[in-house]
């Protein structure tokens, strides 16, 4: 199961600390530390499977590891300065080397282009002793920012009492909306969150998070007994209340998965501490005879067999019955003038792209598009936004990931902004949405099931239409279900089938292949 963790700690030399100590060591490299005359050296450290730096465009000198932790350390003068500020993530062990690579640089970029830093990256295997999958990075980063010709003024915003909290909090949950994200991209259907159990409703206590070298000395009996007793005791609670209530364990589950293995069941056990064999064995008992659980048909043996929760059955079910009343409500009408007006806009449509605008501009309060990447699906969303706008309409976009949303808006000119953001409007009583309101969702095949339902509903409630555009086959769904595969098979949907955005024979071939 992927988990979440993301602090933020200061290297500061009141602690004894320095920058080119902590970049050598992480790095597993060798820097001389110029101020001090120190020579940091790690090159025998095992352990670092990838390490680089990313810095703000220009700033090609801050490649260099051991010439940019020596520029930080020259220019603090102070005894007790704050010479950089380490962010250390777990990764999913579900992705691949090069796919941790590729989030851990998309974060470090985010870092970089939000306060003007540089940051230096170090991914480091779990330690032959500990966890295998404890794979982590660490992101150190400069705290005054980055410039073509060297350091510039302090980036405050992280030590400012006023707006620390809350710039700590945004960058939880852009770290989980990477991470999620990338996830998704490599067909895991599993999430990571970044809410409390508390906020969850989930009254299983978290064992303590232990670290790399923690998880090591546990192993050789090295850790301190208060450090062990205390997770003992947790683990104990955690065994009593899921025997109690098994459903517990069977929520955290479809919080990530909606459909799951006994496997599954069992590894969730572990990591809230049910590891003495006979607990184990009887709370496994206990959770697999729930009521909640659902067998689902296909599987042949026990390794096989696949499970579910009358709860997410309950999601889908109701979601899909909403979809029902959307399709049967044909109140968005468009008139055929607007629309043809619009297509006769762009001559270089093709004609399934044309029967794609023709569909989401029908009248039924629901549509779904499915085309790989490629085929033209912005383009038809532009035409058909022109055709709403002429009959009155209000025109607005989502997807999951902020990326995702500008591009959105940047191909199509629909405003857009990610689901999240729509959702802490609503929260907050800002921008709901009524009749006349069309919302399309970009990128639905990446919405689970549970969050996709709560849009649905939420436009079946306000009178709006809800338009989803995306590719089933493609990407796996962040979170559990596959909700826009349930809402495509049960209302119809719509099919680009050629790839437009590749422009010789050979690159649409491979885009079909590959999707």
């Amino acid at each position: 199961m992927a988990i979440y963790h993301l602090s933020i700690k200061a290297v500061s030399r009141a602690g004894g600390r320095s920058a080119t100590a902590a970049a050598a060591y992480r790095a597993a490299c060798l820097i001389a530390d110029e101020r001090t005359g120190v020579i940091h050296d790690y090159q025998r450290r095992s352990g670092v499977a990838a390490s680089f730096i990313v810095a703000p465009d220009g700033a090609a000198w801050a490649q260099d590891r051991a010439r940019l932790w020596n520029a930080v350390e020259a220019a603090e003068r102070r005894k007790d300065a704050k010479v950089a500020r380490e962010y250390q993530v777990a990764l999913p062990h579900e992705l691949t080397p090069e796919e941790r690579v590729g989030l851990v640089r998309d974060f470090a970029e985010r870092l970089c282009a939000r306060y003007g830093v540089a940051a230096d990256v170090a991914i480091h295997a779990p330690g032959r002793e500990g966890d295998e999958r404890n794979w982590h990075a660490h992101i150190l980063t400069t705290t005054r920012a980055v410039t073509p010709d060297g350091l510039g003024a302090k980036t405050r915003v992280l030590d400012v009492a006023t707006t620390a909290r809350g710039e700590v909090e945004a960058l939880r949950a852009i770290w989980e909306e990477r991470a999620n994200e990338h996830l998704a991209q490599a067909g895991h259907a599993v999430a990571i969150d970044r809410r409390s159990h508390l906020d969850r409703g989930i009254e299983l206590a978290p064992t303590e998070h232990v670290g790399v070298h923690a998880s090591q000395m546990q192993r050789r009996g090295k850790l301190g007994v208060d450090r062990v007793a205390l997770d003992a005791e947790t683990a104990a609670r955690n065994a009593d209340l899921i025997a109690r209530r098994p459903e517990e364990v069977l929520r955290i589950l479809t919080d990530e998965k909606a459909v799951f293995s006994r496997q599954d069941v069992a590894r969730a056990l572990h990591r809230y501490g049910v590891d003495e064999p006979e607990a184990f064995q009887a709370v496994l008992a206990r959770v697999m005879a729930a009521d909640a659980l659902v067998t689902l048909p296909g599987g042949e043996r026990n390794a096989d067999e696949r499970f579910t929760t009358t709860a997410m059955l309950a999601i889908e079910t109701g979601m899909a019955e909403s979809a029902d009343r959307l399709l049967a409500d044909r109140r968005y009408s468009v008139g055929m003038g607007s629309v043809e007006a619009a297509l006769s806009r762009r001559p270089e449509l093709a004609d399934e792209q044309r029967a794609a605008v023709r569909h989401v501009t029908g009248p039924e309060r629901i549509a779904s598009v499915i085309g790989l990447a490629g085929a033209g699906k912005s383009t038809m969303l532009g035409t058909a936004r022109e055709a709403w706008e002429a009959a009155g309409y209000r025109v607005h976009g989502a997807a999951l990931a902020g990326k995702a949303a500008e591009g959105l808006e940047a191909s199509s000119g629909i405003p857009s902004r990610t689901l999240a953001s729509w959702q802490l409007a609503w929260t907050n009583e800002r921008h709901p949405l009524g009749t006349g309101d069309i919302l399309v969702i970009d990128e639905a095949g990446m919405v689970s099931s549970r969050q996709l339902a709560q849009f649905v509903q939420t436009v079946e409630r306000s009178g709006a239409k809800l338009v989803l555009v995306g590719d089933p086959e493609q990407l796996q769904p962040i979170g559990p279900g596959a909700g826009f595969r349930v809402l495509s098979e049960r209302t119809g949907f719509l099919e680009l089938e050629a790839i437009r955005r590749q422009r010789t024979a050979w690159q649409r071939q491979a885009s079909v292949a590959l999707g």
